[in-house]
């Protein structure tokens, strides 16, 4: 008997599950890629990926029948290694530089860019009205072409909204730029009604797409996860998600 179960013991403590051990093969993986800025993507305290496109992340990996390896990183270090292959897939605004390196599968939502200032602002929301004037931006976060190119505002660059938000309610910035979405969470985090800003839209309809990178090691992966992104898409998942109470609350 105690030999029995010391074989028993010998056996398991053997076994590729014993030490938590991802026996996964990696072509059967979803490697994907989270930009760390909130909501889209941050880590909670126990280490697990968490923000809204995690959740889709997970959900497309389910659809897909596929163990998702999701990594959130500062957005510039994800662009830096997306462009190597270091993982596959990932979600961001449509950017001209990604086409470099990266093939979209599709779109994954659409949301307006905001500018927003304080409530007493009475002079123009435009990138031309605003020329001198401090807007702060999250930095790695591509907002358009106009916004790029303009030379003449005072560009502040924050690591998430809600420290723009607290900069402009001190005086520190003169407004702000924003997708709707993240404008709206925001908002919803500290408490805040729409109305205590002014805002208007600068851009309508800015796309983030699911991209895969051409150096994509489970390149054949992708007609799954394109389908997967589909069915979400007919369900009205994605809209869910992303866009719950968005407009109501922001338009």
């Amino acid at each position: 008997m105690a030999f029995r179960f010391i074989c028993a013991l010998l056996l398991a403590l053997c076994s590729p599950t014993a030490f938590g051990d991802d026996q996964t093969p990696e072509a059967e993986k979803l490697l994907f890629m989270t930009a760390d800025v909130w909501p889209w993507g941050y880590v909670e305290d126990n280490g697990t990926p968490a923000g809204l496109l995690s959740v889709l992340a997970e959900r497309l990996a389910q659809e897909a029948d596929l163990q998702l390896d999701n990594r959130v990183l500062p957005h510039q270090r994800l662009l830096s290694k997306f462009k190597h292959g270091e993982a596959d897939y990932t979600v961001l605004f449509e950017n001209p530089y990604l086409d470099e390196f990266a093939d979209s599968l599709g779109v994954v939502l659409s949301s307006d860019i905001l500018l927003v200032t304080d409530k007493d602002y009475s002079g123009k929301l435009t990138l031309a009205a605003l020329q001198g004037k401090r807007v702060g931006y999250i930095s790695g976060t591509y907002y358009g072409e106009a916004f790029e190119q303009n030379d003449s505002l005072t560009k502040i660059p924050v690591y998430n909204l809600d420290q723009a938000i607290e900069m402009l309610q001190l005086d520190r910035l003169d407004a702000l730029i924003s997708s709707d979405i993240v404008f709206h969470h925001s908002l919803k985090a500290r408490e805040l009604q729409p109305d205590v800003f002014r805002y208007a839209v600068h851009t309508r309809g800015h796309a983030a797409h699911l991209y895969i990178s051409r150096q994509a090691t489970n390149r054949q992966l992708a007609p799954r996860i394109q389908a997967a992104l589909a069915q979400l898409d007919k369900s009205g998942e994605l809209r869910r998600l992303f866009h719950s109470e968005v407009r109501s609350s922001t338009h």
